[in-house]
């Protein structure tokens, strides 16, 4: 099925189907109960404060952004993914704001860019799966956090502003593709710093054979004071 959009409003919606967005946006206002159902060509999810997804076993697929102002109530289901992909994108950007725990979140879009609000957190409890992909804080940090338990995917990835040190250290072998972003939690760490060496100045031979010689004279000058200093008084009567 493919249509324009798909909005949901305050009375809420169920919907267990597989449909196309064509890039348009999925509009939720109340609860709507998703559960198995396969949303692609998504181009923004935009759940308002009263609105909320349960998806369990359900498939996201989106472009352009997720917008949860309902916070971490807004959207729950076991055994969910929500795919970040190509499709719908604007200019290979795909903004993320709000607070949400996903089950699996995916994005592997060659050249895209997951742009973070300041201050949101991304929880995930499945599996993390990024590669070719760029995160980035917006305005500030933000946190992508990878729960106890939650497995991570991860190969060449990008990173400026993004904390994960929340969760899981993330690409604990790997290097930051963008060089000087600051990635608090991210990839593997520094290794600790050699400890310095101080040179300790050596004596030239001729200098060594001054002090063996010095050595020796007053050795010398020791042995010569103790002979005279054993030596029995001279004795006149004797004479």
């Amino acid at each position: 099925m493919q249509a324009a959009a798909f909005t949901v409003g305050a009375g809420g919606a169920a919907y267990h189907g597989t449909i196309d967005l064509a890039c348009d946006d999925l509009e939720v206002n109340g609860p709507l109960d998703a559960s198995g159902a396969i949303f692609t060509g998504v181009g923004r999810v935009r759940i308002s404060a009263a609105g909320s997804i349960a998806a369990a076993g359900a498939r996201i697929e989106l472009g352009a952004g997720w917008h949860n102002a309902a916070g971490p109530a807004g959207f729950s289901g076991s055994g969910s993914t929500v795919a970040v992909v190509g499709r719908c994108s604007t200019g290979s950007t795909a903004d993320i704001t709000g607070n949400t725990t996903f089950v699996h979140l995916s994005a592997v879009q060659a050249g895209q860019t997951l742009r973070f609000a300041a201050g949101s957190e991304q929880q995930v409890a499945g599996t993390l799966t990024l590669n070719d992909v760029t995160l980035q804080g917006q305005g500030g940090m933000a946190f992508v956090t990878l729960l106890p338990g939650g497995v991570q995917q991860i190969g060449t990835v990008g990173v400026a502003d993004v904390d994960a040190s929340r969760g899981q250290r993330l690409a604990a072998t790997g290097q930051n593709g963008l060089v000087g972003g600051n990635a608090p939690g991210w990839f593997a760490l520094a290794a600790p710093a050699a400890p310095s060496v101080v040179a300790v100045p050596t004596l030239s031979q001729w200098c060594l054979l001054l002090l063996s010689a010095m050595a020796g004279l007053l050795g010398g000058r020791r042995l010569r004071a103790q002979r005279t200093t054993a030596m029995p008084p001279f004795d006149r009567q004797a004479h």
